[in-house]
């Protein structure tokens, strides 16, 4: 199992409205004001700016390209097809920066889908190689099998992909590979490494996987072979004579 991949749509987007990129940048507006001394610029109404099979719309768009900052403001859609997948993102605030550590920020009931994978949150934030989401109501990727929710959520990246991560409150994972049968695992938090292929799990730990259930302190999902170690005066509870 691996974990979450960030579209790099966003990215895309980010560098898409840096000023070394304007002119291949398509933007439109009922109105758009800009002030070449200053470097800010408004545009309302209908906002779309296009560019490399990816479009995004607000109903407003502000920013100051001097300080490399723009925001998409109001049923913000960014959509298309990034890398050979279709996108669909949709959020209230886009936020750009296209300075040092670049990045974005997504909020207000954020929501979408790229390829096999869908989030559901409140926000998400990338900034360099860091990244956090808040109110991660659920994130699934249907071709690895598995989902994931929590509270709150950071990170590293590197290459789109997660390095690291840390779920806090409520953290709850499934996950069923090649349709196996389904793992599900709870607990207050939750950290995963990619080298070394773990979540660990801890606070309140219960788990579920074939027929089996278990209540710990804290536990290891080895992601790649579906293993559980329990540790912290663990409780294996079995299921006898079902279906009998």
């Amino acid at each position: 199992m691996r974990l979450f991949r960030l579209p790099g749509a966003f990215f895309i987007l980010v560098i898409c409205l840096g000023a070394s990129f304007a002119q291949e940048v398509k933007m439109t507006a009922d109105s758009m004001e800009y002030d070449s001394a200053s470097g800010y610029f408004t545009a309302s109404g209908g906002v779309t700016i296009a560019r490399e099979g990816l479009t995004a719309t607000a109903a407003k768009a502000e920013g100051n390209m001097n300080e490399g900052r723009v925001d998409l403001i109001g049923d913000v859609r960014i959509s298309g097809e990034w890398e050979g997948e279709s996108i669909d993102v949709k959020g209230q605030v886009f936020t750009g920066y296209l300075v040092a550590p670049t990045g974005f920020t997504l909020k207000g009931t954020v929501s979408g889908e790229w390829g096999n994978r869908s989030i559901e949150a409140q926000e998400l934030e990338v900034r360099g190689d860091k990244f956090s989401v808040t109110g991660l109501a659920r994130y699934t990727d249907s071709s690895e099998g598995y989902s994931f929710s929590c509270r709150d959520a950071e990170g590293l990246l590197k290459d789109g992909s997660i390095t690291e991560f840390t779920g806090k409150g409520a953290f709850r994972l499934l996950s069923s590979p090649g349709m196996g049968a389904l793992t599900e695992i709870r607990g207050d938090r939750a950290i995963y490494s990619k080298a070394r292929g773990t979540i660990v799990v801890h606070g309140n730990v219960t788990a579920v996987q074939d027929g089996r259930s278990l209540a710990s302190d804290s536990l290891v999902f080895f992601t790649g072979k579906g293993r559980i170690e329990a540790t912290g005066s663990p409780r294996l509870v079995f299921k006898i004579g079902e279906g009998k």
